[in-house]
């Protein structure tokens, strides 16, 4: 890992970049963390499928089921504003996000993470890119956790992941503004439109080598990643030879890194590296006219029959998970091409009540978890150093970090090998272990120190009233036990976020 995450942690102190195993063992067994563990075990042993993954079947409130796959995690507020809605009139508030007040986050952002709005000059002439690089971070982050157009954010993360730019080799300046003014920009507007903004950005250029693509040194890497990455896919009917020739096409695309230029960081053509002669790609020809030819391209590509075939397929399996339903595809397909490529035309014919209501549960990636916990539990978060490499970090999701071009897997069967971190995580949180976050977790859900009371609190709020029967009588008799102290409830918190039925949505 670079380099520049592993040089975060170090500096963040130590604290939190990996806690020692034998501590790690004291806090699980000590809060609840055997039963946890068991309970893991218990439900892999017991079931053919991942455990969890039926944990949709208990999900009968289709708002909540709405709430739960939208949003970055229920919350008793999103749930009420979606309950008081109902199902159709909250998602189209949420697809017409730009309606959505989130002026105090925004003010937050402003305030704490300045950086995030400065030009490419300023963010060049800035002597602290180190701390630029944590303010991308946890802006990202806050907005994840506390933004009211959660869905936006979802798609922010999304395109974030489909058109990767790695901070393990773009420098923060171009990573920054590639964020802020290509992907949130566009995260939820024409996909040819997002299309061209990631090709004339200069962290993509740089990152996948475009900036090196001449004339007489074509270089394949964008050109390929445009083709299998980007648009229609890896069995998307281009050949080999079809990705030289659009890499010739491409060539002169780069960017100005002139460092006394006002135009430092942003795309310019340069026409004496640009190859001359007609091209062909795809059976598509491509007579010599400059950068000219370069917009063709990518037009023909956004808005082609297997780019409308790749792109829906992914966001199916965002939002409804496996197995894909042929006749939502088709739909989603139809409505893209139809659209001219409109992001939220597609997202209402996906979204439906039927299709959410018919699919399965979906495993959380480490940060979804992690968000998901906080927004359940109402934490502020006054930092986020022990977040990111006392969670993140460990669990190998620190945003912006994944190196390959294909951006961080969304599948079960990659992140589900590493449980503890995520277990950590949960304990951690409950108990307030991690530094400038606070959890109050004996006001939230202490009210009534029952064992039946505890747990009824936990489900209504964790879980929407809505956690299995399994996971629910496991809290159940760990609450039952003795006296329902503050030390008890915290691992009963923690517990139930550790458990099976938290881990997926």
């Amino acid at each position: 890992m670079t380099n520049k995450v592993s040089a975060v942690a170090s500096a963040i102190g130590g604290a939190f970049e990996s806690l020692p195993e034998e501590s790690t063992r004291r806090l699980l067994l000590t809060a609840g963390g055997a039963a946890a563990l068991a309970l893991f075990a218990q439900k892999a042993e017991a079931q053919t499928r991942p455990p969890g993954f039926e944990a949709a079947s208990n999900w009968k409130s289709p708002t909540n089921r709405l709430v739960r796959r939208i949003t970055n995690g229920i919350d008793t507020t999103e749930m009420s504003i979606a309950g008081s809605l109902g199902f159709k009139p909250y998602l189209e508030k949420q697809l017409n996000y730009s309606t959505i007040n989130d002026n105090d986050v925004d003010r937050v952002v402003a305030s704490r993470w300045p950086k995030m709005s400065w030009t490419e000059a300023q963010l060049y002439d800035d002597n602290d890119q180190y701390h630029q690089y944590l303010d991308l971070v946890y802006s990202t982050i806050y907005r994840s956790i506390y933004s009211r157009k959660m869905l936006y954010e979802r798609m922010v993360e999304f395109w974030t992941d489909h058109f990767n730019v790695s901070a393990q080799k773009v420098s923060t300046p171009l990573l920054t503004t590639y964020i802020q003014k290509t992907i949130r920009r566009h995260a939820m507007g024409k996909f040819p439109d997002l299309l061209k903004s990631t090709a004339h950005a200069a962290a993509m250029l740089n990152f996948l080598d475009n900036d090196a693509n001449t004339a007489d040194a074509p270089n394949i890497n964008y050109s390929r990643e445009l083709h299998e990455l980007h648009t229609v896919g890896v069995d998307g009917g281009y050949t080999g030879k079809d990705l030289r020739q659009a890499a010739l096409v491409l060539s002169g695309w780069t960017w100005s890194w002139n460092s006394n230029s006002y135009n430092r960081g942003r795309f310019k053509f340069e026409i004496d590296w640009h190859a001359g002669g007609t091209k062909t790609v795809m059976g598509q020809q491509y007579l010599e006219d400059g950068q000219n030819e370069g917009e063709r391209l990518l037009t023909y590509l956004s808005l082609h029959p297997n780019t409308a075939r790749f792109i829906t397929k992914k966001l199916i399996l965002k939002f409804l998970g496996e197995p894909v339903n042929n006749t939502v595809w088709t739909a989603a397909q139809n409505a893209f091409l139809n659209s001219g490529g409109d992001i939220v035309a597609v997202l209402r014919v996906i979204l439906t009540q039927t299709n959410l209501m018919a699919s399965n549960a979906k495993f959380k990636r480490p940060g979804h978890l992690l968000v998901s916990a906080l927004r359940a539990c109402r934490s502020r978060c006054y930092q986020f150093d022990s977040l990111v490499w006392g969670s993140l970090n460990p669990a190998g999701h620190v945003p912006f970090d994944w190196e390959p071009p294909d951006g961080y897997p969304d599948r079960f069967e990659f992140w589900a090998p590493s449980p503890l971190p995520r277990i950590n995580t949960a304990f951690l949180l409950a108990r307030n272990y991690f530094d400038n976050v606070v959890t109050d977790v004996e006001k939230l859900f202490g009210t009534d120190r029952t064992p039946t009371g505890c747990t009824a609190n936990i489900n209504k709020i964790l879980f929407g009233g809505e956690m299995s029967t399994a996971d629910r009588d496991a809290l159940f008799n760990y609450l039952n036990v003795g006296v329902v102290t503050d030390d008890r409830l915290k691992g009963a918190v923690a517990l139930a976020l550790a458990s099976p039925s938290f881990q997926w949505h």
